[in-house]
This record gives structure tokens, C-alpha cells and sequence, in this order.
């Protein structure tokens, strides 16, 4: 395994705003980061624009050359996302259409990335943003079933493993948090080490501890963190604590908020 690195975080629109600040008006409060290219449910029309405002950071002589070097890796990172989509191999898509039992159900992200639905056929998914499914899978129902109402969730099948009751893939919604995932593993493990996890893509550390435990504290979900279809969250597990450890750890364990997509995990 690689040495653990800090996977670099969309916070360098905090740092070009800063500028900017003293002469805006006063933000209103729960407004949306005009800078956050990494929200799930961003519009293409919205990331288009945030994409303009680190492109005209990259070319402004305002800013350092680390910061415009920086802004050009988010200019390559929105690019990407517009030209690839959210949909990864993998994923999952639980859908409900209306008097459609057939198509009512859960199916897999195939390659393509598509979706192949019956009777309905593959569903090309390339390019395809997550505020942009409802629609696409919506006409793609429709050429079929006439007016029917689609509905979907989108699900990424995450590896939790280490410390944890049961370690194994969960499926979970894209604003999910990583509370909500090792929930669904049935909690902490005693011996385990929240403070140490860390999340790895194949032999790759893609969140540090450090990084992770910041984007936690963030309540940052796991679209935000930009995780994929295998990608795992690893707690890993220390020397077994005392009997007075034990205690303070249920303690801390009943602390982890349980979301209703965790909740269905635990029963389904």
C-alpha cells in the first residue's frame, strides 16, 4: 500500500472568494458555495459557471502562481466532470415507475456506462450529471411507457472493512455520510480506531486519517468525497482497549447518527 496522501479538497475557492469578500453584499444565510464544483446535485448550467470562475482564476495575474497552478487542476477536474458525468461502473440505481413493477426495482451501472433496463433496453449514461438522471432515464421510460413517472436514487457500493461489526459492500445514497456507512457495517469494532480510517481505491489511499477526519467534521457525504463503486472506508483496528475503554466506545458508537439509509442497510 502507498504511504497515505491528503486527496486535494475543492477549498481553494474559499481562498480566491477572499478577495472578493469586503466588496460583496452579505451572503444570506444556507446559500449554496458558488465555488463548489464537487456538490452532487449541481446543474450543468451551474458547473458551467463555477467552471468559468477558476478558469478566469487561472489567468489572473491577482493570485500566486500556486494558487493559479492550483485553480488549473479544478479547471481539469470540472472539465472532466462535464465531459464524464457522476455515473461510474458499479453504481447503483434503485428506480420506481409508476404501474412498472418490472422496472421498479434496483439495477446496476453497467459498462458504458449505461443502464439496461428491461424492455426499455441499455440507457446510455456517458456524460450524464446526477441532477440530469431523472430526465434521462425519464425519456429513455417514456419511448416505452408513455408518461410515466420515473423516480431514482442513485447508490454507490462501498467496501467497509477493518474495524467494524461486518465488514462487506454496502450500498448506499450519494448523500450519505461516512457515519451512515459504518453504521450500515454495524458500527465500531472494539479495538477500533475511527481517528486512523482511512478510504483507499484499490492499492491507492484516496482520503489520509487527516483529510477524512476533516471532511467528517465537514459532513462532507459521499458524493462529496467523490467516492466510487469499490472504493473502501478502512478503520483500522488497534491493541483491544480495557474493560473502561469498552464502555467509552459503545458510548461513542451510540453518538453516530443513524440515517435512514443506514437504518434500511441494517434490515434489509
Amino acid at each position: 500500500m502507498t504511504a497515505p496522501v491528503s486527496f486535494r479538497r475543492p477549498a481553494l475557492g474559499a481562498c480566491l472568494a477572499l478577495g472578493l469578500v469586503l466588496a460583496a453584499r452579505p451572503a444570506a444565510a444556507q446559500q449554496p458555495d458558488p465555488w463548489d464544483y464537487r456538490d452532487p446535485g449541481i446543474t450543468r448550467q451551474a458547473l458551467v459557471q463555477v467552471l468559468a470562475r477558476y478558469q478566469a482564476a487561472a489567468a489572473s495575474p491577482a493570485y500566486s502562481p500556486e494558487l493559479r497552478a492550483e485553480a488549473r487542476g479544478d479547471v481539469d477536474e470540472i472539465q472532466t466532470r462535464l465531459r464524464d458525468g457522476d455515473m461510474r461502473v458499479g453504481d447503483r440505481l434503485r428506480l420506481w415507475v409508476s404501474e412498472q413493477k418490472d422496472l421498479s426495482d434496483s439495477f446496476t451501472v453497467a459498462q458504458g456506462p449505461a443502464l439496461v433496463l428491461p424492455v426499455v433496453g441499455p440507457v446510455p449514461l456517458q456524460g450524464v450529471l446526477r441532477s440530469e438522471l431523472v430526465d434521462r432515464l425519464t425519456i429513455a421510460v417514456d419511448s416505452v411507457y408513455h408518461q410515466a413517472v420515473v423516480r431514482v436514487e442513485l447508490l454507490t457500493r462501498i467496501a467497509v472493512t477493518g474495524g467494524v461489526v461486518r465488514a462487506g459492500f454496502y450500498a448506499l445514497p450519494r448523500d450519505a455520510l461516512v457515519a451512515d456507512a459504518i453504521t450500515a457495517a454495524g458500527g465500531l469494532a472494539v479495538g477500533s480506531s475511527l481517528a486512523k480510517a482511512f478510504v483507499e481505491r484499490g492499492h491507492d489511499v484516496l482520503w489520509s486519517p487527516d483529510s477524512l477526519q476533516v471532511a467528517m467534521q465537514e459532513r462532507r457525504t459521499i458524493g462529496a468525497l467523490d467516492l466510487q463503486a469499490g472504493d473502501a472506508i478502512v478503520v483500522p483496528v488497534i491493541a483491544p482497549p480495557n474493560p473502561g475503554q469498552t464502555a467509552q466506545l459503545l458510548i461513542y458508537a451510540l453518538q453516530i447518527p443513524i440515517s435512514f439509509y443506514a437504518l434500511y442497510q441494517l434490515v434489509k
